[in-house]
């Protein structure tokens, strides 16, 4: 192929891309067809546990019942970040799906919820944020190393044997050692 033409193909490429990137930008963000709201507390403390609703409703007012509705607190731990599913839930008669969280950590809360608005086969989301105020952490971990199934007695018996058998090798080694010294020759 010619080094024209692959420029001219790579071009295209390259508009076509860019082409598609704006139409998607410049797609609607939100549903017409829906109305949600969140209902968060403003603030809350560690520990406490808070009611985390959200209300569906189709553009015309009437609620959506039995959407399954998921809630994601986005987390951070060592660095990483992520989400976590902090609860999943149906939508009731009047629309309304409630979970209830207690708040493990200090600091600003971000939920996303994401539920499946009938007729649609992509699910949708809403975000909400609410503060946690408290300086108690809930969860301590035991210093040391748990491994489930091995207790003291199991490993000290383990390390037991195996140091028995390096010292009866040693003691053989060294026999094997001494008497090949005093074997006729």
């Amino acid at each position: 192929m010619n080094a024209n033409i692959r420029r001219l193909v790579r071009a295209a490429v390259i508009l076509l891309a860019v082409g598609a990137t704006l139409a998607v930008l410049a797609a609607p963000v939100s549903a017409s067809h829906v109305s949600v709201r969140t209902a968060f507390p403003s603030s809350a403390t560690v520990g406490e546990i808070v009611p985390l609703a959200v209300d569906i409703h189709t553009a015309d007012g009437a609620p959506i019942a039995g959407t399954t509705v998921t809630y994601y607190l986005h987390m951070a731990f060592a660095g990483v970040a992520g989400e976590a599913e902090i609860g999943r839930t149906i939508t009731d008669a009047a629309g309304v799906a409630t979970i209830r969280y207690q708040p493990r950590a200090v600091g600003i809360h971000e939920v996303r919820i994401e539920y499946l608005a009938p007729g649609l086969a992509t699910a949708e989301e809403v975000v909400g944020t609410f503060d946690v105020a408290g300086g108690t952490q809930l969860v301590r971990s035991a210093g040391g190393v748990d491994i489930p199934g091995i207790n003291p007695g199991l490993l000290m018996a383990v390390l037991g044997s195996v140091w028995l058998i390096l010292l009866s090798v040693a003691f053989r080694l060294v026999g094997i050692a001494r008497a090949g010294g005093d074997a006729p020759g």
